[in-house]
C-alpha cells in the first residue's frame, strides 16, 4: 500500500514541487511562466485539526519547480496569491472543481494578473493533475 501523506506539510510540498518538474505535460503548458505562486488556505483558524503552516510558494519558471517554501503566517509574499479554504483546496486537489472555473466563480481567490493567470489555464490544469497523482491524506 503506498503511504499518503498530508496535505498541508513539507513532505507533500516537496513532492508536488517535484512532480511537477518531472510531468511531461506541465513542463510544457508552463513554458514561457516566470514567476513564483503562493498558495493559501484561507481559513487554518477554524480547522479543528490545526495544519503545520498556511501557506507554501512555488518557484515556477519555465515549466519546472526550482525550489519551494512553507510560508508561516504572515511571513511571505509572492507576485501571485492564490487563497480558498481547506474544503475548496481539497475539492481542486480531488479534481471535484476544475481550478479556472474556482478562479472565476470566487472560489479561488486570485491576488495578481488575473490574465496573464488564465492564459496559462492548461498549466493549472496540469498542475492540478499533478496534484492529483500524490497519495494523499487530509486533516480531520
Amino acid at each position: 500500500m503506498v503511504e499518503e501523506i498530508l496535505f498541508p506539510s513539507q513532505t507533500w510540498v516537496d513532492e508536488y514541487c517535484r512532480r511537477l518538474s518531472e510531468s511531461p505535460d506541465y513542463n510544457k503548458a508552463g513554458k514561457g511562466w516566470k514567476d513564483p505562486i503562493m498558495f493559501t488556505i484561507s481559513d487554518t483558524g477554524s480547522l479543528s485539526e490545526k495544519p503545520e503552516f498556511g501557506s507554501f510558494t512555488l518557484y515556477l519558471k519555465d515549466g519546472k519547480c526550482e525550489k519551494c517554501e512553507v510560508v508561516k503566517e504572515g511571513d511571505g509574499s509572492a507576485p501571485f496569491v492564490l487563497t480558498a479554504t481547506y474544503a475548496n483546496w481539497r475539492k481542486i486537489i480531488d479534481g471535484k472543481i476544475n481550478p479556472t472555473q474556482a478562479m472565476l466563480t470566487g472560489q479561488l481567490k486570485v491576488k495578481g494578473n488575473m490574465a496573464l493567470i488564465l492564459r496559462y489555464a492548461s498549466a493549472a490544469i496540469a498542475m492540478v493533475k499533478v496534484a492529483q497523482s500524490i497519495p494523499t491524506k487530509y486533516l480531520a
